[in-house]
């Protein structure tokens, strides 16, 4: 749905997107990741058709939004990160202003404001102004104006910026249920802990450059064939514990304090259930036996900084 091809943008001589390829399929939430100044809001510009590439192409739901913009329009909806809303209309009068914007059978529309109403849930604010609205309401309103078409790809710039965790939580809920209607959705932020298990895949950004992009699992086992795990268990035999697990090639990084311990271990699934299996028939009372999950602020870190976990 979302393809760049050897896209370079330069402004002068500041070269902020460098060479990037990017493709995301139907049906992705992708996650967006840098700083500020990474080249996020210069992508999604380019990928929208506000802003030309110097270099490369960018079709999106297989349009060219360099030739065909207002072909793309209509498979594209955005959102930026700043936003306008018009403070003396009322929220119905707001989607339907958009909804003719994007030149909707004039017949559909009725329907169209009430459904896209009810899914940002603001039914009871269906005829308040737009300027008595919170700030969360409003980030639902601009959602609400970027689906009423019905778009195939949801591109949106930060929408989680300045808004409290109850806010921020149904916003994760709306996006979740716009993608299981079939949308693709981009999602450009530098709020790392919003996008843990709600994106599908992500992709990290830094200068221009894409440093990784795939499944949060995907970009980890590239960086580290290995997987962090932790355990703890009742009583103080660490002895046995630390035998049963350098008995097995796959272990290494054996840190033990106490009755906790951690290590690294490579190999499938089954072969990390058999090490359990043996601390077991070795006695050991095991209380938890857990992977240490890398999260998507974990993965910035390391690759941000060139690092190999």
């Amino acid at each position: 749905m979302i393809r760049l091809t050897s896209v370079r943008k330069q402004f002068g001589t500041l070269l902020a997107v460098r060479n990037l390829d990017l493709t995301i399929p139907k049906g992705e939430i992708y996650g967006l990741i840098g700083p500020n100044g990474a080249g996020k809001t210069t992508t999604i510009r380019m990928m929208c058709g506000l802003l030309p590439p110097t270099a490369g192409q960018v079709p999106i739901a297989g349009v060219d939004v360099i030739a065909e913009p207002e072909n793309a329009q209509k498979h594209i909806g955005y959102l930026s990160d700043f936003f306008a809303v018009y403070d003396d209309l009322k929220v119905w009068e707001y989607l339907d202003y958009f909804a003719h914007a994007y030149k909707m059978p004039e017949h559909e529309i009725p329907a169209r404001v009430r459904e896209v109403i009810s899914e940002i849930g603001l039914e009871v604010k269906t005829d308040s102004l737009i300027a008595g609205l919170s700030r969360g309401m409003k980030q639902r309103l601009g959602i609400g104006r970027a689906i009423i078409h019905k778009p195939e790809v949801l591109i949106l710039d930060e929408p989680a910026s300045g808004l409290d965790p109850k806010a921020r939580f149904e916003l994760r809920l709306l996006l979740q249920k716009v993608r299981d209607q079939g949308a693709t959705i981009l999602i450009s932020s530098h709020i790392l802990t919003e996008l843990d298990g709600f994106c599908t895949s992500i992709g990290i950004m830094e200068r221009g450059q894409l440093l990784r992009t795939g499944t949060i699992a995907e970009v980890t086992s590239a960086e580290s064939p290995t997987r962090p795990i932790a355990l703890r268990w009742l009583g103080g035999d660490s002895a046995t514990v630390r035998s049963v697990l350098e008995r097995f090639p796959g272990t290494s990084g054996i840190d033990i304090d106490g009755d906790t311990a951690q290590f690294r271990f490579m190999g499938a699934d089954a072969g990390l259930a058999q090490v359990l299996a043996e601390l077991l028939t070795a006695k050991i009372q095991i209380v938890t036996f857990t992977e240490i999950k890398t999260t998507v602020e974990d993965l910035y870190m390391k690759l941000s900084h060139h690092e190999v976990m």
